[in-house]
């Protein structure tokens, strides 16, 4: 019960649970400090390696945007996965986007684009009175089928 004058909160109660934040918020910062120090102590260990591959003569930034890559590939395919049974129409909507070459099918019709194009050679392509036309359609493909990175 409230004591006349008084704004209804008893003064001890009330301590006590301050006491009670403070000490959880306390554990909290602790807690805080040792992740961000064993994140620090991970990221180090990752830069040491960064610089090993330096050493070894690999470019440092082409291997940070090969990793960015890889992870950035890693969270499309859980992406995908988070579809459940809706992959295939993940697929379709990436399609009609344009990302088709992120795709199994988009991956086989440039290899087999590239594959022929090799097939073909410098006397067959003079000989070609097709050829500007078949540049203009494999300039168009190539526009429609983009990867993601």
């Amino acid at each position: 019960m409230a004591q006349p004058g008084s704004n209804g909160f008893d003064p001890k109660v009330l301590k006590a649970f301050v006491a009670d934040i403070d000490r959880h918020n306390a554990t909290l910062a602790s807690y805080t400090g040792e992740h961000m120090k064993r994140c620090r102590d991970v990221r180090d260990l990752i830069t040491g390696v960064y610089d090993r591959a330096k050493d070894a003569g690999i470019p440092k930034k082409e291997l940070k945007a090969v990793m960015k890559v890889r992870d950035l590939e890693k969270k499309i395919a859980a992406a995908r996965d988070a579809c459940e049974d809706n992959g295939e129409t993940f697929d379709q909507i990436r399609h009609a986007l344009g990302d088709l070459a992120d795709l199994p099918l988009g991956n086989a019709a440039l290899d087999r684009a590239k594959a022929i194009d090799s097939l073909v050679t410098d006397e067959f392509e003079a000989a070609d009175p097709n050829k500007a036309a078949a540049e203009a359609n494999a300039s168009k493909i190539e526009e429609g089928i983009k990867p993601l990175h």
